[in-house]
């Protein structure tokens, strides 16, 4: 499956829907396509094992909390996918932008509010993950077609709710799900093209996830793990 022009010139046109809320987190992430023989395809990096990451070992977009000395949420965006994975996307085409999205509630204030940019370099990237990174992997668009690449779990800071997701490599326990799953799914929107990978229950739980309250002792455990981790 390949993005033609006429997907392209859609995602440029379209006005994201950027709502500040009050947030524990300010974060930027970024979607990077290629195109190859097959079909376009966008970068995805797992993250490292570490004790005191909360999000550790999980899948997600290169990206990360905005600093104050970015000058924009695409400056931290552009400066975490550099700083992450070494792609430089400074000369990258910015295609667009998703809605931005919350993840849940603490107290009813969001965990964290992300934005989400979408990037197609013009060369190919000369990719090296930092300490953060313990694997990449360029997943390809029409993955998401495929039924059989469905996963439901627990979700792993709140035992009663169950999570869709799409499994990615069950070796290393890759598993896309989450606010970057929700990600993909606003892609697919944008571009207007099914997603058989979940059912409409499964979107409809996403689009629900900044709904849900974490509760106050999963908050603890995550500020605690972030306390220890320092700056490692």
């Amino acid at each position: 499956m390949l993005i033609g022009q006429n997907e392209l010139d859609r995602i440029r046109e379209y006005r994201p829907k950027i709502q500040p809320e009050v947030s524990l987190m300010r974060a930027s992430v970024a979607i990077i396509l290629r195109d190859t023989e097959s079909g376009t395809e966008f970068l995805m990096m797992q993250r490292a094992q570490h004790e005191n990451d909360p999000w550790s070992g999980q899948m997600s977009f290169p990206g990360g909390k905005i600093e104050p000395d970015d000058a924009s949420p695409r400056a931290a965006a552009i400066r975490e996918a550099y700083e992450e994975v070494g792609a430089d996307l400074s000369d990258a085409d910015l295609v667009g932008q998703l809605d931005d999205l919350y993840g849940l509630k603490v107290d009813g204030v969001y965990s964290v509010h992300v934005s989400c940019f979408i990037f197609k370099p013009s060369k190919t990237l000369s990719l090296v993950g930092n300490y953060e990174v313990a694997d990449m992997v360029w997943l390809p668009l029409s993955y998401l077609h495929d039924a059989a690449n469905a996963h439901s779990f627990t979700h792993p800071l709140d035992q009663a709710f169950s999570m869709p997701g799409v499994m990615i490599d069950e070796g290393k326990k890759q598993i896309l799900w989450g606010l970057s799953l929700r990600m993909v799914m606003g892609l697919y929107e944008l571009l207007d093209w099914p997603m058989p990978v979940l059912s409409e229950a499964q979107k409809e739980i996403l689009k629900n996830i900044e709904k849900r309250e974490m509760s106050r002792d999963n908050v603890d455990k995550i500020t605690r793990k972030i306390i220890n981790r320092g700056d490692d």
